[in-house]
C-alpha cells in the first residue's frame, strides 16, 4: 500500500520524542550489556585475561552511541534532505576503503572492516546513508513529472551499486540493503511488473552468488542437514540449538550458560539470542521477542504520524531494517536460516552496528517529536 502524505497534528506533547520509543531502546541496550558480559566473560578471560575485556570496550563504544543519539533526537531531520547526495557519496567511500590494502582489513574470513585509526565496519554505515538518499528521492516523487527517472531509477542503481559492493564480503548485509530500498521504493510506487522483476533477478543473483562461493554453500548444505555435519560447518548452530534447549522454560539464570564455555563460536555477538535463552529460557526469549514487537509498533506509529513525507519514508527505513536484523537473527539462532553474520540490534556485541543503529534511534525520535513544517 503506498504511503500517502497526509499533514497531520503533532503526536508529541511539547514537541518531545516518543517516550516508550526511547525506553524500550535503553532497555534493549541495558539488557545487551548484560548480555553482552555474561556471554563474553569465559571467552575474555581466554583470549585476554580480563574477563570484562569486552564488556568494558561495549561500554564505551555505547556511551559514544548514546551522544550520537541524542544528537540526533534533536538534530532536526529535514537538514538531512538537501545534503542525500554528499551523504550517499560518504557511505560509498565508506565501503571503498575496504578494497584498499593496508586499510581493509580481513577477520573471520570476510573483508568487512577498515582501520583509519579505529576499527568500523562500513556496510552498517552504509545502510543509513541509502536510507537517507532514497527517502530524499522519494519524497520528491508528486513533484515531477516523470517519477520513475527523476525519482524510483536512481534509488535502484544506489541500492544495485551498494548490493554489488558489499555482497563480496557481507551476503546478508547486502540482502538487507535489497530489501530496504525495494520497500520504500514500493511504499511510494507499486507497480508489479517492477517488483517481480526484482524479486526474480534478486533471486537468481543471490543463488548464483551462494552456488559459486563454496563456504556460503557449505553454510547452505549444513543447514539443510546439520546432523550430518554437526562436528564441522554444523557445529555453530548444533551448539545453539543445544544451548536454547538446554534453557528450558525459565532458563538456567544469569551468568549460568554452559555453552558459554568456548562450546559456542561468536557467543557474544551474532549467537548471544543463544546465551539469552539458554540463562533466561523460553520465558526471556519471548519478553526479548515482545520488546522488538513494541519498538516496531511505536516505529509504524511515528511513521502514521509523521507530518511530512520524507520523514515518514526515513522512519519506515529505519523500522524496515531494523526489524529484518532481528527477524534474520534470530532466525539464524534457532536454526530456521544459515549462519548469516548479521548482529541482533542493540544486544550484540559490536561498536559500528551499536553506533549506526542508535543514530538511527535518534533520527527515527526526532521525526517523532513532530515538528511543524
Amino acid at each position: 500500500m503506498n504511503i500517502k502524505y497526509k499533514r497531520k497534528e503533532s503526536n508529541t506533547v511539547g514537541n518531545y520524542p516518543d517516550q516508550i520509543l526511547l525506553l524500550l531502546v535503553l532497555l534493549l541496550v541495558s539488557l545487551g550489556l548484560i548480555m553482552v558480559y555474561s556471554s563474553s566473560s569465559i571467552s575474555s578471560l581466554d583470549r585476554f585475561h580480563d574477563s570484562m575485556f569486552y564488556v568494558k570496550r561495549q561500554a564505551s563504544r555505547l556511551s559514544i552511541a548514546l551522544v550520537l543519539m541524542f544528537f540526533f533526537t534533536f538534530f532536526d531531520y529535514r537538514k538531512l534532505k538537501p545534503l542525500n547526495w554528499f551523504v550517499l557519496g560518504l557511505g560509498y567511500l565508506l565501503l571503498c576503503l575496504i578494497f584498499i590494502p593496508g586499510i581493509g582489513v580481513r577477520a573471520g574470513g570476510a573483508s568487512r572492516w577498515i582501520d583509519i585509526g579505529i576499527r568500523l565496519q562500513p556496510s552498517e554505515f552504509f545502510k543509513l546513508s541509502l536510507l537517507v538518499f532514497a527517502a530524499s528521492k522519494l519524497s520528491q516523487i508528486d513533484e515531477v513529472q516523470k517519477k520513475f527517472q527523476t525519482c524510483v531509477l536512481p534509488v535502484i542503481i544506489a541500492t544495485s551499486l551498494g548490493f554489488l559492493l558489499i555482497q563480496g564480503s557481507d551476503l546478508s548485509t547486502s540482502l538487507i540493503i535489497i530489501i530496504l530500498g525495494f520497500s520504500l521504493i514500493f511504499s511510494v510506487y507499486l507497480n508489479w511488473w517492477l517488483l517481480s522483476s526484482i524479486f526474480l533477478s534478486s533471486g537468481a543473483l543471490i543463488s548464483y552468488i551462494i552456488l559459486v562461493t563454496p563456504f556460503r554453500l557449505k553454510r547452505v548444505v549444513a543447514f539443510l542437514n546439520p546432523w550430518e555435519n554437526q562436528l564441522e560447518s554444523a557445529y555453530q548452530i548444533i551448539q545453539s540449538l543445544v544451548s536454547l534447549g538446554s534453557g528450558g522454560l525459565f532458563g538456567l539464570g544469569l551468568g549460568q550458560s554452559r555453552q558459554k564455555f568456548l562450546f559456542l563460536p561468536e557467543e557474544h555477538t551474532d549467537f548471544i539470542f543463544a546465551i539469552l535463552g539458554e540463562e533466561f529460557g523460553f520465558v526471556g526469549c519471548i519478553f526479548i521477542l515482545l520488546v522488538f514487537f513494541a519498538f516496531c509498533w511505536r516505529g509504524l506509529k511515528i511513521v502514521q504520524n509523521s507530518k511530512d513525507l520524507f520523514g515518514k519514508l526515513l522512519a519506515l527505513g529505519i523500522v524496515v531494517y531494523l526489524g529484518m536484523q532481528t527477524v534474520i537473527n534470530i532466525c539464524v539462532v534457532t536454526g530456521l536460516l544459515p549462519p548469516t553474520g548479521m548482529p541482533l540490534p542493540f544486544l550484540s556485541y559490536g561498536g559500528s552496528s551499536m553506533i549506526a543503529n542508535l543514530i538511527a534511534i535518534g533520527i527515527l525520535l526526532n521525526i517523532s517529536r513532530g515538528l511543524d513544517a
